[in-house]
């Protein structure tokens, strides 16, 4: 989460909190894009500042180290607990949660833009399955 200045904010981007009126009304809720007409909303209503998710800025092989590195810590916090079947289930869930984080954050890095799609399927051929079958 980033708290930025309005004047900063962009359409496109996540609100990680919901804004709320001094009187406590609504105005958008956690999770809702910001669009040109909440922004020009809030500034009329002298909003200064908004909480927005950040994106993802780091690279895969950053991504894949510091899971090594947590598997590392996870390793030498629970070796003098290994034949403790309670506390080896705790180590296996962790890893298995951690092994997802890592799995979503590298398929999110992964993604293309919207701008890169849109290109590959300019240049892509034609599609024959789609076509309809010749009846003659």
């Amino acid at each position: 989460m980033k708290r930025i200045p309005i004047d900063k904010a962009q359409p496109g981007q996540i609100l990680a909190e919901k804004l709320t009126r001094h009187d406590g009304v609504l105005l958008a809720s956690q999770g809702a894009e910001i669009t040109e007409g909440l922004l020009r909303m809030l500034a009329r209503m002298n909003v200064d500042t908004v909480v927005i998710e950040e994106e993802e800025s780091r690279t895969a092989e950053e991504v894949v180290e510091d899971f090594n590195r947590f598997t590392a810590d996870l390793d030498s916090r629970f070796v003098r607990v290994e034949g403790q079947p309670i506390l080896m289930a705790l180590k296996k869930t962790m890893l298995f949660l951690a092994e997802k984080e890592r799995d979503e954050t590298l398929a999110l890095i992964s993604l293309p833009s919207d701008a890169e799609t849109e290109s590959a399927a300019a240049e892509a051929p034609p599609d024959s399955s789609s076509a309809p079958a010749d009846k003659t």
